[in-house]
């Protein structure tokens, strides 16, 4: 158990087993522990990728492409990373003062949008559903 009192050498708040962990305010830390999520995420795509629903991936938000790369993590072509497409929100206008922020923030860690209804081979009845895989404010 931790019982020492002391304070964080980098925001100088009250240090603990949990403030060491996940927080400590200060920027060094939090790219951390974003990085770290990043990490997590880019394998579970990795993986999605290489099954059924690989195909049905249309956003993510995981980290640069050079993050990607260093993990052998290559998207398709059709995949947006960072930013929402603009036809998964399409009540705002670009002119929206917020749109461009709702955009860039609160974005899930990925999106896929799954095939649900189909019930023969002509998909008369199929619609598509997005499903959000993880969400963290970034």
């Amino acid at each position: 158990m931790y019982h020492r009192k002391s304070s964080c050498l980098l925001c100088h708040q009250p240090d603990s087993q949990i403030h060491m962990l996940s927080g400590c305010q200060h920027a060094s830390i939090q790219n951390m522990v974003t990085e770290r999520h990043n990490i997590a995420s880019r394998l579970v795509i990795k993986n999605l990728n290489k099954g059924d629903f690989g195909g049905n991936i249309i956003f993510t938000d995981i980290g640069s492409e050079t993050r990607m790369a260093q993990q052998s993590l290559v998207l398709p072509a059709h995949v947006a990373n960072r930013t929402l497409p603009q036809w998964l929100l399409p009540n705002l206008s670009d002119t929206a003062e917020s749109a461009g922020e709702l955009r860039f923030c609160s974005r899930s860690d990925a999106i896929c949008i799954l095939l649900v209804g189909a019930k023969d081979d002509h998909q008369r009845h199929a619609r598509y559903t997005p499903f959000a895989l993880g969400c963290t404010p970034h």
